[in-house]
């Protein structure tokens, strides 16, 4: 039985069978932005030392500051048969920076890889000797591949420069159970299996960003992916490697009050194949995004108020029943100082679609909210 469970959990499966298009294979990307970024429609990623994307901008926040960020969804799946409604609740983030020298500085942080949490409830039915026996199954998932990143940036006195590099340890469990109801329970019992998938692997990441005139910045980041390993039940089962990142992002700040960006990444997920079943192949994507900032002032103060709005569309990795999930973002939000800037409140909402197959479709809200401290 335990056998048949890791074939049925591990495997990339249909949307019928896993309840959600961004759910197939080892999990949905949460993609390591901040609540700022999502609401630019992750084109500040780049820039942002917030996001766990590129290692260089963690110089860009000197002042030293603790970050926590919580991102819950609410999900809605259709079908030609059923709608199922979920609410999916993620902490997402959770980040260090504190300044070495004046232009160097130190970031940890860890966020969700790939986030595998989703349930199906199903009815159904099985020949059990003579007898026809109906029952209730449900599947459940939970946990995550998590991706801890420590960081050095350091900045040229001018400004105009900033380099960085980061190691990063992926680490993190999906703890899966079969339950299984017979509507007769006095005569067949109920079964309800267990099982904990273990992950473990590493990584190292080098970024930039340039601002050659006050009005006009670049950024880019790469990570390179080393092994990657799932045990079962403390035992070594098969090994693939990290998925490898590239990104470039574009910031134009010509407009007093008023930033606007745009941004491209591409993750080669295809190196993960062979870590699951021969079903949980995934094809490499890419991501675009942009988005505007509407600052309270043309200064662009740490005390001011802003406000943000963006799109983002990218693939997903994993397919849902043989065809590729592909994914649509509108985003809005604000980042709101408090107490004089020494503190930060980021809220963003998204609107997101999710789309396979003309037979199923996935449309969410999203909410992320971003705290950040500094003392």
């Amino acid at each position: 039985m335990i056998r048949l469970l890791v074939l049925g959990l591990v495997a990339a499966t249909s949307a019928t069978a896993q309840g959600t298009l961004s759910g197939q294979g080892f999990g949905y990307p949460l993609g390591g932005l901040s609540a700022r970024a999502l609401a630019l429609g992750g084109s500040a990623g780049e820039f942002d030392p917030r996001s766990a994307r590129n290692p260089a901008a963690v110089v860009q926040g000197l002042r030293m500051g603790l970050y926590f960020q919580y991102d819950p969804e609410f999900r809605q799946v259709e079908s030609s048969s059923a709608t199922d409604n979920t609410v999916v609740p993620r902490f997402a983030t959770f980040g260090l920076i504190f300044p070495v020298k004046q232009t160097m500085a130190i970031g940890i942080s860890t966020h969700s890889l790939l986030d595998r949490t989703w349930a199906t409830r199903i009815r159904s039915g099985q020949r059990l000797g003579p007898d026809s026996v109906l029952f209730t199954e449900t599947n459940r998932s939970s946990g995550a591949i998590n991706e801890t990143r420590l960081t050095y940036g350091w900045q040229h006195p001018s400004g105009k420069v900033s380099l960085g590099l980061a190691a990063h340890v992926f680490t993190g469990e999906n703890r899966l159970n079969l339950r299984r109801e017979f509507d007769d329970s006095l005569r067949y019992g109920t079964l309800n299996r267990s099982l904990t998938l273990a992950y473990s692997g590493s990584g190292v990441s080098a970024g930039i960003v340039l601002q050659p005139v006050s009005w006009f910045s670049l950024a880019g980041s790469a990570r390179q992916g080393a092994g990657i390993s799932l045990r079962v039940e403390d035992t070594l089962k098969t090994e693939a490697s990290v998925p490898n990142r590239m990104g470039v992002a574009a910031r134009f700040d010509a407009i007093p009050g008023v930033s606007l960006m745009a941004s491209a990444d591409r993750a080669t997920w295809s190196r993960l194949n062979g870590l699951g079943s021969a079903q949980a192949q995934a094809r490499d994507a890419w991501e675009y995004g942009a988005g505007a900032e509407f600052f309270s002032t043309r200064a662009r103060r740490i005390t001011d108020w802003s406000y943000s709005v963006g799109y983002r569309t990218r693939e997903l990795p994993f397919a849902a029943g043989g065809a590729g999930v592909d994914e649509r973002l509108l985003s809005a939000g604000m980042s709101v100082p408090v107490a004089r800037g020494r503190s930060s409140l980021d809220i963003a909402g998204l609107r997101v679609t999710r789309e396979a197959t003309s037979q199923v479709a996935e449309r969410a809200w999203q909410l992320s909210v971003g705290v950040t401290v500094r003392p």
